[in-house]
Protein backbone atom coordinates (compact mmCIF):
# COMPACT_ATOMS: atom_id res chain seq x y z
CA UNK A 1 0.00 0.00 0.00
CA UNK A 2 1.39 3.57 -0.64
CA UNK A 3 3.10 5.04 2.19
CA UNK A 4 1.04 8.00 3.83
CA UNK A 5 3.18 10.77 5.50
CA UNK A 6 1.09 11.83 8.13
CA UNK A 7 0.24 7.72 8.79
CA UNK A 8 3.50 7.07 9.23
CA UNK A 9 3.64 10.41 11.45
CA UNK A 10 1.18 9.43 13.22
CA UNK A 11 1.92 5.37 14.68
CA UNK A 12 5.48 6.77 14.90
CA UNK A 13 4.64 9.37 17.59
CA UNK A 14 2.17 6.90 19.14
CA UNK A 15 4.71 4.39 19.72
CA UNK A 16 6.84 6.98 20.89
CA UNK A 17 4.31 8.45 23.24
CA UNK A 18 3.57 5.00 24.58
CA UNK A 19 -0.38 4.81 23.24
CA UNK A 20 -2.09 3.61 20.68
CA UNK A 21 -2.22 5.79 17.42
CA UNK A 22 -5.57 8.14 16.74
CA UNK A 23 -7.06 9.33 13.63
CA UNK A 24 -7.31 13.01 14.52
CA UNK A 25 -8.43 14.46 11.11
CA UNK A 26 -11.21 12.54 8.18
CA UNK A 27 -7.72 12.28 6.26
CA UNK A 28 -5.77 10.03 9.13
CA UNK A 29 -8.77 8.30 10.09
CA UNK A 30 -9.63 7.19 6.65
CA UNK A 31 -6.07 6.22 6.01
CA UNK A 32 -5.73 4.43 9.25
CA UNK A 33 -8.75 2.57 8.53
CA UNK A 34 -7.40 1.20 5.28
CA UNK A 35 -4.45 -0.10 6.48
CA UNK A 36 -6.82 -1.72 9.04
CA UNK A 37 -8.65 -3.56 6.56
CA UNK A 38 -5.80 -4.22 4.62
CA UNK A 39 -4.57 -6.17 7.97
CA UNK A 40 -1.70 -4.04 8.09
CA UNK A 41 -2.61 -2.37 11.08
CA UNK A 42 -5.38 -3.75 14.22
CA UNK A 43 -7.77 -2.14 15.69
CA UNK A 44 -8.19 -2.50 19.77
CA UNK A 45 -10.68 -0.02 20.02
CA UNK A 46 -12.71 2.09 17.61
CA UNK A 47 -10.22 4.43 15.73
CA UNK A 48 -6.80 3.27 18.10
CA UNK A 49 -4.76 1.65 15.70
CA UNK A 50 -1.14 -0.48 16.04
CA UNK A 51 1.03 -2.19 14.44
CA UNK A 52 0.76 -6.17 14.56
CA UNK A 53 4.50 -6.47 15.57
CA UNK A 54 4.90 -3.69 18.16
CA UNK A 55 1.45 -4.81 19.89
CA UNK A 56 2.55 -8.11 20.32
CA UNK A 57 6.10 -7.29 22.30
CA UNK A 58 3.60 -5.34 24.68
CA UNK A 59 2.13 -7.48 28.23
CA UNK A 60 -1.58 -7.00 28.74
CA UNK A 61 -0.43 -3.95 31.26
CA UNK A 62 0.85 -1.97 28.74
CA UNK A 63 -1.46 -2.78 26.23
CA UNK A 64 -4.72 -1.37 28.66
CA UNK A 65 -2.34 1.83 29.24
CA UNK A 66 -1.59 2.35 25.38
CA UNK A 67 -5.58 2.17 24.95
CA UNK A 68 -5.93 4.57 27.65
CA UNK A 69 -3.84 6.68 26.94
CA UNK A 70 -5.14 6.90 23.06
CA UNK A 71 -8.59 6.99 24.84
CA UNK A 72 -7.88 10.67 26.95
CA UNK A 73 -6.31 12.10 23.34
CA UNK A 74 -10.40 11.44 22.34
CA UNK A 75 -11.47 12.00 24.84
CA UNK A 76 -9.45 14.11 27.51
CA UNK A 77 -12.16 14.76 30.27
CA UNK A 78 -12.14 10.80 30.55
CA UNK A 79 -11.12 10.09 34.35
CA UNK A 80 -9.87 6.02 34.44
CA UNK A 81 -11.19 4.42 37.18
CA UNK A 82 -10.32 0.69 39.25
CA UNK A 83 -7.99 -1.88 37.34
CA UNK A 84 -7.38 1.01 34.68
CA UNK A 85 -5.97 3.92 37.36
CA UNK A 86 -4.02 0.42 39.04
CA UNK A 87 -2.67 0.58 36.35
CA UNK A 88 -1.42 3.81 35.64
CA UNK A 89 -0.16 3.71 39.40
CA UNK A 90 1.68 1.30 38.62
CA UNK A 91 0.31 -1.61 41.49
CA UNK A 92 1.14 -5.21 40.94
CA UNK A 93 -1.55 -7.33 39.63
CA UNK A 94 -2.44 -10.15 37.74
CA UNK A 95 -2.55 -9.50 34.20
CA UNK A 96 -5.05 -12.41 33.47
CA UNK A 97 -7.62 -9.84 35.00
CA UNK A 98 -7.51 -6.90 32.23
CA UNK A 99 -9.81 -8.97 29.98
CA UNK A 100 -9.40 -6.56 27.27
CA UNK A 101 -11.39 -3.87 29.74
CA UNK A 102 -11.00 -0.08 29.98
CA UNK A 103 -12.47 1.36 33.26
CA UNK A 104 -14.24 5.19 33.38
CA UNK A 105 -15.47 7.08 36.22
CA UNK A 106 -18.94 7.89 35.67
CA UNK A 107 -20.84 10.86 37.29
CA UNK A 108 -24.16 10.93 35.34
CA UNK A 109 -25.68 7.37 36.21
CA UNK A 110 -26.91 7.05 32.60
CA UNK A 111 -24.38 4.61 32.27
CA UNK A 112 -24.18 0.97 33.61
CA UNK A 113 -21.57 -0.84 34.83
CA UNK A 114 -21.93 -3.27 32.05
CA UNK A 115 -19.62 -3.15 28.87
CA UNK A 116 -20.16 -1.23 26.20
CA UNK A 117 -19.98 -1.72 22.33
CA UNK A 118 -17.16 -0.66 20.17
CA UNK A 119 -16.94 0.34 16.91
CA UNK A 120 -14.12 -1.92 16.30
CA UNK A 121 -14.20 -5.67 14.46
CA UNK A 122 -11.26 -7.13 16.03
CA UNK A 123 -12.06 -10.47 18.09
CA UNK A 124 -9.77 -8.87 20.69
CA UNK A 125 -11.35 -5.25 21.29
CA UNK A 126 -11.42 -3.62 24.34
CA UNK A 127 -14.58 -2.33 26.00
CA UNK A 128 -15.75 0.25 28.32
CA UNK A 129 -17.16 -0.11 31.83
CA UNK A 130 -18.58 2.52 33.67
CA UNK A 131 -17.50 2.97 37.41
CA UNK A 132 -20.54 5.45 38.80
CA UNK A 133 -19.74 7.67 41.58
CA UNK A 134 -21.12 10.72 43.25
CA UNK A 135 -17.61 12.83 42.26
CA UNK A 136 -14.66 12.24 41.40
CA UNK A 137 -11.18 13.31 42.88
CA UNK A 138 -8.78 13.44 39.56
CA UNK A 139 -5.13 13.44 39.23
CA UNK A 140 -2.65 13.32 35.79
CA UNK A 141 -0.54 9.83 36.62
CA UNK A 142 1.33 8.13 33.55
CA UNK A 143 -0.20 10.38 31.09
CA UNK A 144 -4.07 9.36 32.11
CA UNK A 145 -6.44 11.45 34.44
CA UNK A 146 -7.57 8.78 37.36
CA UNK A 147 -9.25 8.25 40.25
CA UNK A 148 -7.13 9.56 42.81
CA UNK A 149 -5.29 6.45 45.12
CA UNK A 150 -7.60 5.73 47.93
CA UNK A 151 -11.01 5.21 45.51
CA UNK A 152 -8.50 3.30 43.03
CA UNK A 153 -8.10 1.28 46.12
CA UNK A 154 -11.70 1.13 47.22
CA UNK A 155 -12.53 0.25 43.43
CA UNK A 156 -10.50 -2.77 43.18
CA UNK A 157 -10.98 -4.38 47.02
CA UNK A 158 -15.23 -4.30 46.06
CA UNK A 159 -14.53 -5.70 42.11
CA UNK A 160 -12.27 -8.01 42.80
CA UNK A 161 -11.30 -11.27 45.05
CA UNK A 162 -9.10 -10.82 48.03
CA UNK A 163 -6.38 -13.19 45.89
CA UNK A 164 -6.64 -10.73 42.93
CA UNK A 165 -6.65 -7.53 44.76
CA UNK A 166 -3.74 -8.10 47.79
CA UNK A 167 -1.23 -8.01 45.48
CA UNK A 168 -2.30 -4.09 44.18
CA UNK A 169 -2.84 -3.22 48.16
CA UNK A 170 0.76 -4.47 48.97
CA UNK A 171 2.01 -2.70 46.02
CA UNK A 172 0.41 0.32 47.39
CA UNK A 173 2.21 0.19 50.63
CA UNK A 174 5.27 -0.38 49.03
CA UNK A 175 4.87 2.86 47.42
CA UNK A 176 4.43 4.43 51.01
CA UNK A 177 1.03 5.38 50.16
CA UNK A 178 -1.04 6.60 53.58
CA UNK A 179 -3.27 3.54 54.04
CA UNK A 180 -5.50 5.19 56.44
CA UNK A 181 -7.05 7.52 53.39
CA UNK A 182 -8.43 4.09 52.86
CA UNK A 183 -9.63 3.63 55.68
CA UNK A 184 -11.53 6.97 55.74
CA UNK A 185 -12.43 6.59 51.78
CA UNK A 186 -14.65 3.26 53.54
CA UNK A 187 -16.74 6.01 55.53
CA UNK A 188 -18.02 7.35 52.25
CA UNK A 189 -18.71 4.11 50.25
CA UNK A 190 -22.34 2.60 50.29
CA UNK A 191 -20.73 -0.75 49.44
CA UNK A 192 -20.02 -3.62 51.35
CA UNK A 193 -17.16 -2.33 53.15
CA UNK A 194 -15.92 -6.04 54.51
CA UNK A 195 -13.39 -6.62 51.60
CA UNK A 196 -11.44 -3.45 52.26
CA UNK A 197 -11.46 -4.02 56.09
CA UNK A 198 -10.42 -7.13 55.30
CA UNK A 199 -7.41 -6.22 52.70
CA UNK A 200 -6.27 -2.82 55.24
CA UNK A 201 -5.99 -5.67 57.95
CA UNK A 202 -3.30 -8.06 56.18
CA UNK A 203 -2.15 -5.56 53.55
CA UNK A 204 1.99 -5.86 53.78
CA UNK A 205 4.63 -3.42 52.02
CA UNK A 206 7.26 -5.71 52.89
CA UNK A 207 5.92 -8.14 50.21
CA UNK A 208 8.28 -8.10 47.18
CA UNK A 209 6.07 -8.45 44.43
CA UNK A 210 2.81 -9.60 43.25
CA UNK A 211 3.62 -12.95 42.85
CA UNK A 212 4.85 -13.26 46.50
CA UNK A 213 1.50 -11.51 47.64
CA UNK A 214 -1.12 -14.07 45.78
CA UNK A 215 0.41 -16.65 47.73
CA UNK A 216 0.16 -15.05 51.19
CA UNK A 217 -3.56 -14.47 50.30
CA UNK A 218 -3.41 -17.94 49.83
CA UNK A 219 -2.30 -18.47 52.63
CA UNK A 220 -4.45 -16.68 54.71
CA UNK A 221 -7.54 -17.74 52.80
CA UNK A 222 -7.02 -21.57 53.90
CA UNK A 223 -6.75 -20.38 57.46
CA UNK A 224 -2.80 -21.06 58.19
CA UNK A 225 -0.78 -18.44 60.69
CA UNK A 226 -0.04 -15.17 58.55
CA UNK A 227 4.23 -15.67 57.67
CA UNK A 228 6.76 -13.22 58.99
CA UNK A 229 7.85 -11.85 55.18
CA UNK A 230 11.52 -10.95 54.21
CA UNK A 231 13.22 -11.83 57.16
CA UNK A 232 17.04 -11.99 56.97
CA UNK A 233 19.11 -15.17 57.95
CA UNK A 234 22.53 -14.68 58.52
CA UNK A 235 25.01 -17.31 56.84
CA UNK A 236 26.67 -18.33 60.74
CA UNK A 237 30.17 -19.34 58.29
CA UNK A 238 30.38 -16.35 57.06
CA UNK A 239 28.55 -13.33 58.87
CA UNK A 240 29.03 -10.41 56.50
CA UNK A 241 26.49 -12.86 54.05
CA UNK A 242 22.76 -12.66 54.58
CA UNK A 243 19.41 -14.49 52.93
CA UNK A 244 15.80 -12.65 52.57
CA UNK A 245 13.48 -15.55 53.07
CA UNK A 246 9.81 -15.14 51.09
CA UNK A 247 8.20 -16.42 54.32
CA UNK A 248 8.58 -17.55 57.82
CA UNK A 249 7.26 -19.57 60.67
CA UNK A 250 8.68 -19.19 64.12
CA UNK A 251 7.05 -22.17 65.92
CA UNK A 252 6.47 -22.23 69.95
CA UNK A 253 8.34 -25.63 69.91
CA UNK A 254 11.60 -24.24 68.03
CA UNK A 255 11.23 -25.26 64.83
CA UNK A 256 11.76 -22.77 62.21
CA UNK A 257 9.47 -23.13 58.66
CA UNK A 258 10.89 -21.52 55.79
CA UNK A 259 8.90 -20.74 52.31
CA UNK A 260 10.50 -19.92 49.13
CA UNK A 261 8.16 -18.41 46.08
CA UNK A 262 10.11 -19.49 43.18
CA UNK A 263 8.10 -17.41 40.18
CA UNK A 264 9.23 -19.25 36.49
CA UNK A 265 10.82 -15.40 35.65
CA UNK A 266 13.60 -16.84 38.63
CA UNK A 267 14.88 -19.20 36.07
CA UNK A 268 14.15 -17.50 32.67
CA UNK A 269 13.85 -13.53 33.08
CA UNK A 270 17.67 -12.44 32.53
CA UNK A 271 16.88 -9.53 34.74
CA UNK A 272 15.98 -11.70 37.57
CA UNK A 273 18.96 -14.76 36.48
CA UNK A 274 21.53 -11.71 35.87
CA UNK A 275 21.95 -13.77 32.35
CA UNK A 276 22.88 -17.22 34.81
CA UNK A 277 21.87 -20.32 33.51
CA UNK A 278 19.10 -22.63 35.30
CA UNK A 279 21.51 -24.62 36.65
CA UNK A 280 23.25 -21.93 38.01
CA UNK A 281 20.25 -20.74 39.43
CA UNK A 282 19.41 -24.01 40.65
CA UNK A 283 23.12 -24.62 42.44
CA UNK A 284 22.84 -21.27 44.20
CA UNK A 285 19.38 -22.30 45.49
CA UNK A 286 20.33 -25.46 46.88
CA UNK A 287 23.55 -23.35 48.71
CA UNK A 288 21.00 -21.30 50.05
CA UNK A 289 18.76 -24.15 51.59
CA UNK A 290 22.43 -25.52 53.11
CA UNK A 291 23.13 -22.08 54.61
CA UNK A 292 19.39 -21.66 56.17
CA UNK A 293 19.19 -25.13 57.71
CA UNK A 294 22.76 -24.29 59.43
CA UNK A 295 21.22 -21.18 60.49
CA UNK A 296 18.53 -23.32 62.39
CA UNK A 297 16.15 -23.28 59.73
CA UNK A 298 14.34 -26.77 60.59
CA UNK A 299 12.19 -27.13 57.02
CA UNK A 300 12.60 -25.20 53.40
CA UNK A 301 9.40 -25.27 51.48
CA UNK A 302 9.71 -24.46 47.68
CA UNK A 303 6.50 -23.03 45.86
CA UNK A 304 5.10 -22.02 41.93
CA UNK A 305 1.95 -19.88 41.64
CA UNK A 306 0.99 -23.02 40.07
CA UNK A 307 0.88 -24.85 43.46
CA UNK A 308 -1.52 -22.01 44.40
CA UNK A 309 -3.90 -23.25 41.78
CA UNK A 310 -4.16 -26.61 43.30
CA UNK A 311 -4.03 -28.24 46.52
CA UNK A 312 -0.42 -28.88 45.80
CA UNK A 313 0.67 -25.87 48.70
CA UNK A 314 -1.91 -26.39 51.03
CA UNK A 315 -0.57 -30.06 51.86
CA UNK A 316 2.72 -29.14 51.53
CA UNK A 317 1.63 -26.03 54.31
CA UNK A 318 0.20 -28.59 56.44
CA UNK A 319 2.01 -31.53 56.29
CA UNK A 320 5.16 -29.15 57.60
CA UNK A 321 3.20 -28.45 60.63
CA UNK A 322 2.45 -24.84 59.64
CA UNK A 323 -0.26 -24.20 62.10
CA UNK A 324 -3.98 -23.45 60.90
CA UNK A 325 -5.56 -20.94 63.44
CA UNK A 326 -8.65 -20.72 61.48
CA UNK A 327 -10.80 -23.10 59.44
CA UNK A 328 -10.81 -23.53 56.04
CA UNK A 329 -11.73 -20.42 53.88
CA UNK A 330 -13.05 -18.39 56.84
CA UNK A 331 -11.23 -15.33 56.44
CA UNK A 332 -10.40 -13.54 52.50
CA UNK A 333 -12.58 -14.35 50.83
Amino acid sequence: MKQHKAVTTAITQAENEQRCAVGTTDSIRRALRRRYLNNELLSPYSNLYARPDYWQTLNECQRSMHVARALSVLHPKWVFAGLTAADAYGYDHSWNLHRRRMFVADTTGRHSRSAQGTASTDADAYRIEHVFMMSVNARLQSGILVTEPARTLTDCAVSLSFAQALPIFDSAARQHMDLQLVADACKRRRVDIAPIRNLLHYVDGSSENGGESQVRAYIIINGFATPLLQVEVNDPVFPARRYRTDFMWRLHDGRVIVLEYDGMAKYADASMTGRRTVKQVLREQKERDRTLRAAGVTCILHCTYEDTLSNKLFHMLKDAGVPQIRQYGDYGT
